[in-house]
């Protein structure tokens, strides 16, 4: 005998498995969003950067370790001359005594430079990368891709109209030993003094995109610039937030000292390669280099026919959104975007108050409850990860590399996660209903809002919470909210910013402060969870909907 409520089971189930779906796709946008582009051929245009072309100069300067001072410096630096000659510019060498800060000694370095007239310069373009290495490592990626990269940049120059602007390539000696080729060229060069904006690249790995990870202060012509002249680009403001806590330094860093504006790229997949033997040419992954040189080029060609003789501006919020490209905004309009946020909070509330879908007190304790299991997740994510490092205590990849070992783990502990969450909302659903527990929720997400007003972060925040009250909102509207179909789509739309936010930024998170910040980078999947509740919720077995459902 058939049930008479096995259709509309049949009818949920097929809805939660579209939903399901639904997720992962948009997960897999998210994941895919964080791949470089594939490399071109040889046989692409003269006037494109090209990967291939660029591969001979990375694998004739990454094939043996050339720190400074060692004869094999000394060849990358000739082979440097010999092919900027080839080009038909005429190259020189800087060579100055430097005092190393760290050790007080003094070190003679010898930058290569070149300068391109441009035919109405206001100032220089810096484009900057080492060509010195490690001792321990080839330095095929950090950072002789750069130096090829800059080589090819050329090459495509060449065979387009004149910039207006002056261009300087300066492949700066020393950077491994304390930045002192670059301190070198501020400090005693004269064409320091012309340059109006710097753009630097560095490997910490050999594979992934291309990211802009720091900018210099006031920086909304930057990006404004980055947005329009570069079509995808990994970047988004949280990472100069991340960046300027750690204690890492590149180039890029004595350039801003000495009051240069400009932006820093970096791959930072492939971390096993960065400083050790496995930085060979072989092992570089070609479609970063191409995406390194998209990006050289695009920079190049866009602030050299600009006028940059000033460049500060008020700083903006950014982050790249898959299919979007850069948004990008003042940092000035974090204040009104969270006023409306939460005006847009308390009027849902008010009305759910109402409606006797919510309940004042009850969403309080929705909202700590949530608060103390995701505190409670951070201690258990620390002691599972200190207690899987004792097993293996003479395996540093695991803990300090994204090899497929640290990313299984990873994902272990995102099931774990989940799981832990699914069991809250099974238990919270007896005492609490769904809509108190969703702005509960929602209410953590505009606390985290308001705490980064006028900081980089804080479009990680709103424009998530933004996504999920409108699907709220619009759930509760009589000719939706009675239909269940619709209600399942418009919260797996709610959803979808939040998603396409947070998936790549999770991963680039979990790579860049490596996995021994396991917890931490898990603090991130769990807000997502949160952000997410809705879906769960009609996703489980529930015929009324989500805002119909009163207990």
């Amino acid at each position: 005998m058939i049930n008479e409520h096995q259709p509309s089971q049949i009818q949920h189930l097929a809805q939660a498995i579209l939903l399901i779906i639904g997720i992962s796709v948009l997960v897999a946008i998210g994941l895919f969003h964080t791949l470089p582009p594939k490399p071109i051929p040889l046989s692409s245009p003269l006037t494109a950067f090209s990967s291939a072309r660029a591969m001979p100069h990375v694998r004739q300067i990454g094939s043996k370790p050339h720190p400074t001072g060692s004869p094999e410096n000394a060849e990358v630096r000739q082979y440097l001359m010999d092919q900027l000659k080839a080009l038909g510019f005429a190259p020189e060498i800087q060579s100055a005594d430097v005092v190393n800060p760290k050790t007080k000694q003094v070190v003679q370095v010898h930058n290569v430079l070149v300068k391109i007239a441009g035919t109405r310069s206001s100032k220089a373009v810096l484009l900057s990368a080492h060509y010195d290495s490690v001792a321990t490592g080839s330095g095929a990626a950090d950072d002789g891709a750069s130096v090829a990269a800059i080589l090819e940049t050329l090459r495509a120059i060449k065979t387009q109209p004149p910039l207006q602007n002056d261009l300087i390539c300066l492949f700066t000696d020393s950077e491994e030993s304390g930045l002192l080729g670059a301190q070198a060229f501020v400090e005693q060069h004269p064409w320091a003094k012309a340059v109006g904006m710097a753009l630097n690249f560095e490997y910490r790995g050999n594979s992934g995109a291309f990211m802009m990870f720091e900018t210099s202060d006031d920086n909304s012509l930057l990006i404004a610039g980055l947005a329009e002249s570069v079509a995808f680009v990994m970047s988004n403001s949280l990472m100069y937030e991340v960046y300027k806590r750690l204690p890492n330094d590149t180039d890029f860093s004595v350039f801003k000292r000495a009051g240069i504006p400009g932006m820093n790229f970096a791959a930072i997949e492939g971390h096993a390669a960065y400083h050790t033997q496995l930085d060979r040419p072989e092992f570089l992954n070609q479609g970063t280099l191409q995406h390194e040189g998209n990006i050289m080029l695009g920079l190049v060609k866009h602030f050299g026919n600009q006028a940059i003789a000033n460049l500060k501006a008020e700083n903006r919020v950014y982050f790249d959104f898959p299919g979007l490209g850069l948004v990008h905004y003042p940092m000035s309009w974090t204040i009104p975007l969270c006023v409306l946020l939460a005006i847009g909070f308390i009027a849902l509330c008010a009305t759910c108050h109402k409606a006797n879908s919510m309940r004042i007190k009850q969403t309080l304790i929705a909202l700590c409850a949530y608060l103390l299991m995701v505190c409670g997740l951070y201690f258990i994510d620390s002691w599972l990860w200190t207690a899987l490092r004792s097993f293996h205590p003479s395996y540093p990849t695991f803990a300090y590399d994204d090899t497929s070992t640290s990313y299984g783990y990873f994902l272990g502990f995102i099931l774990i996660n989940t799981a832990i969450t699914v069991v809250f909302y099974v238990i919270s659903k007896k005492w609490l209903k769904p809509m108190e527990i969703s702005l509960g929720l929602s209410a953590i997400w505009l606390f985290l809002a308001l705490f980064t007003l006028n900081n980089g972060a804080n479009f990680l925040f709103t424009w998530p919470l933004f996504a999920l009250l409108l699907s709220l909102l619009f759930v509760r509207l009589s000719s939706i909210k009675h239909h269940s179909g619709f209600n399942r789509l418009i919260l797996l739309a709610g959803s979808a910013p939040g998603l396409l936010i947070f998936t790549p930024l999770i991963k680039n998170l979990f790579v860049g402060l490596t996995p021994s910040n396991m917890a931490v980078i898990l603090l991130f999947v769990n807000l997502l969870l949160g952000l997410l509740f809705p879906v769960l919720v009609v996703i489980s077995p529930n015929k009324k909907g989500f805002i119909l459902r009163k207990s």
